[in-house]
């Protein structure tokens, strides 16, 4: 298990990680998500020994080791940039830091070859790297990061430099060594559905600060706040004020739950698009407007709705050309019913966090 403690790194008059408390269980895959600047690879760099925190403690197993140097920490980490030499083969790539610590030749080549049967590059360990694509050069990491049988595994923004194929190809690839490892798991990303899709656990950061720690089902549907909802999935947000007959928005009255605000106070609202219907023409208990523009990405249609002086999104299911034919057209009215489940509330109207 990993805990931090008021982990806190200045740098000069900047505050790049501020007072964060985090623990993470053993064998979990936790993720660091948030925007560029927000502290997250700060913070990797501070577990794994490669930047000094300015207060606060790290400890793993129970183990201080706030002020050990990576090569005393049970940790490895995984690069962007892959960082492998160019003058060697895989394996001994691989086995590099094997031999370095001591380790006889003929045992740590043994080792490697493990590691790299783990990530499906056993038959390429005479090749050299400029002979691998990308998404194999990352795999190669993957094995010289873990052929010590760290405790944790640290990486930072993994995937970033490979295409979107490649992309969703090692995701899959990370999950399944995750699970055959048996690894605690600490990954940075800014792909909220990067982070969605690999993670047991995701923390999100903003400012140096964590904002909201929890399960990907219960981020998504339960955002701690604005920010959190609109930088995980996507959010249509719009103001309000409950009332003692629904939620009023957009001189319109809708079904919320009696507590999802407080009553009589302007406050900010959101649903996500995909959670719910548009129907066509004027409804009971939804919000009516008119059709502004649709945009196509494929399995989906976004259909964005002005409602008043707000704008509004749905998005719809396409699964063949008749069901794009049956679209709404620009300037149709049109509502949207929002289940009342569905509904998210954020604070004051005038909180504009996200």
């Amino acid at each position: 298990m990993i805990e931090l403690t008021g982990l806190t790194k200045r740098f000069g008059e900047v505050v790049g990680v501020d007072c964060v408390d985090l623990r993470v269980e053993e064998g979990a895959f936790v993720t660091l998500l948030g925007p560029s600047g927000c502290g997250k690879s700060t913070l990797l760099r501070m577990i794994g020994g490669f930047e000094e925190p300015t207060e606060g403690t790290i400890s793993i197993d129970g183990r201080d080791v706030t002020d050990l140097p990576p090569n005393r920490r049970p940790v490895n980490m995984v690069f962007q940039d892959y960082a492998l030499f160019p003058h060697m083969s895989v394996g001994r790539n691989v086995a590099y830091g094997l031999k370095v610590s001591g380790m006889a030749r003929s045992e740590a080549a043994a080792e490697a070859r493990k590691a790299l049967d783990m990530v499906g590059l056993a038959d390429r360990a005479e090749a050299m790297p400029h002979q691998l694509s990308g998404g194999q050069r990352q795999r190669v990491a993957l094995a010289r990061a873990i052929v010590r049988h760290p405790k944790v595994l640290l990486l930072d923004e993994p995937l970033s430099a490979l295409d979107a194929n490649l992309r969703e190809q090692m995701q899959v690839e990370l999950r399944r060594l995750h699970r055959l490892v048996g690894l605690t798991f600490i990954m940075v990303t800014h792909d909220q559905s990067e982070a969605l899709a690999m993670s047991d656990r995701i923390v999100v950061m903003r400012d140096g600060r964590v904002v909201q720690q929890a399960a990907p089902s219960e981020l998504y549907d339960k955002p701690a706040d604005a920010y959190v909802a609109g930088f995980v999935g996507t959010t249509s947000f719009f103001e309000g004020e409950m009332t003692r007959t629904g939620l009023r928005a957009f001189g319109q009255t809708i079904r919320a739950p009696k507590d999802l605000a407080p009553h009589g106070r302007p406050a900010r609202f959101g649903y996500r698009p995909e959670k719910v219907e548009l129907r066509q023409g004027h409804v009971a208990d939804g919000l009516t407007g008119h059709v502004d523009e649709l945009l196509y990405r494929g399995d989906a249609v976004r259909v964005f709705v002005n409602v008043g002086d707000g704008r509004l999104a749905v998005d719809l299911q396409v699964t063949d050309r008749a069901a794009t034919d049956g679209l709404p057209r620009p300037d149709e009215a049109v509502t949207i019913v929002i289940p009342p489940a569905r509904l998210m509330a954020f604070g004051p109207a005038a909180d504009k966090a996200a």
